[in-house]
């Protein structure tokens, strides 16, 4: 294959265009401006919040449950 071919030059810039696509995809994703400190905050945050939630659904599970007429 020819290195100055008009093929070679399309498929160079089929391949510009995708990562400049690709680009954008990333910049747009959720998290990308953030630290990585921020992102392990936060992460230590939503871990304290599934454990409260899970003692408070152990809670609600073990009161006493009231019989509810089937209709």
């Amino acid at each position: 294959m020819d290195k100055d071919s008009q093929d070679v030059h399309q498929v160079l810039n089929e391949l510009k265009t995708k990562f400049q696509e690709m680009r954008k995809m990333i910049s747009a994703m959720p998290g990308v401006g953030v630290s990585p400190e921020q992102q392990q905050e936060q992460l230590r945050s939503l871990r304290e919040q599934v454990r409260t939630k899970n003692e408070l659904l152990q809670k609600y599970k073990s009161l006493c449950m009231f019989e509810i007429p089937k209709e």
